[in-house]
């Protein structure tokens, strides 16, 4: 198991420096969050040299979208979050398509996306929306050999499962959020696990709480603060032979965030030895 943290890039010509910071902190992997206007691959061979000149394994890219229409919360969110709301869906697939072939210059594997609220209704228009846009893109990163991972949040755990099977796509995976999955209110860590955990290929280490109204998300918290049930999360992950990423997300910033983050690795390292792993 490696354990790393969330790299924003803000600035390509600094990026260098970005690594080296992650390196001093003892990581060894990281999931980088790079959303430009538009990509570039010489901006990708970039960060492929400063990855690999600080020994940094880049377990995926958060592609996201480029546009600020998003309002992260359950209620506004249903008509402005991820691929299938009409007035944005195709500028979003387009860049996630293009931010697919970066992260292939860039030399990285797995590309990671808020897809969006996914419909428990098979035969509603959003989910055929969804279907289509999500099929589309795992046939694109199919072609460089790539996988599309699906950010946990807007979505019960079998609603994942009929999306996995109806795109009928091998490189179609979950990027596992424990805290978002209790912050949106649609699904337990534990339970998810035990529905559609073999589609797990990357996990953030996250915490929060579940909602206490309709509309709001729940507070996400420091490691060991929330809700989430880690030991048995990480036993659950165990028994299904996880062994590949803990990415260590704190949604705050500043010293703060940075001294959250740094417990949290060493709330993990501890875990990860009493489990077993």
């Amino acid at each position: 198991m490696k354990l790393g943290t969330l790299l924003r890039i803000t600035d390509i010509n600094s990026v260098g420096d970005a690594f080296a910071r992650l390196r001093t902190y003892g990581f060894e992997a990281c999931q980088i969050v790079y959303k430009p206007e538009r990509y570039d691959t010489d901006d990708a061979l970039k960060i492929k040299e400063a990855a690999e000149q600080n020994g940094i394994d880049i377990s995926a890219q958060f592609c996201g979208y480029y546009d600020s229409a998003t309002v992260w919360d359950n209620y506004e969110g249903f008509r402005t979050s991820g691929l299938n709301v009409e007035p944005y869906a195709k500028q979003r697939l387009d860049y996630v398509l293009s931010a697919a072939e970066f992260a292939h210059a860039a030399g990285i594997s797995d590309i990671v996306i808020h897809a969006g609220f996914l419909p428990n209704d098979p035969f509603s228009e959003k989910y055929a929306l969804m279907l289509s846009a999500v099929k589309m893109i795992c046939d694109h990163c199919k072609s460089m050999g790539m996988n599309l991972l699906l950010e946990t949040g807007g979505e019960s755990a079998v609603a994942f499962l009929r999306l996995v099977k109806d795109t009928e796509s091998d490189n179609l995976f979950i990027n596992m959020d424990p805290a978002n999955m209790l912050m949106y209110g649609y699904a337990n860590p534990i339970d998810f696990l035990y529905t559609a955990g073999k589609y797990v290929r990357n996990v953030h280490g996250k915490d929060g709480l579940p909602p206490i109204d309709p509309i709001n998300l729940g507070k996400e918290t420091k490691i060991g603060e929330g809700r989430v049930d880690f030991y048995r999360m990480f036993s659950e992950l165990k028994n299904l032979g996880y062994d590949r990423y803990i990415i260590i997300e704190r949604e705050i910033s500043g010293d703060q965030q940075i001294r959250d983050i740094l417990d949290a690795k060493k709330y993990f390292e501890e875990l990860l030895v009493n489990i077993g792993y």
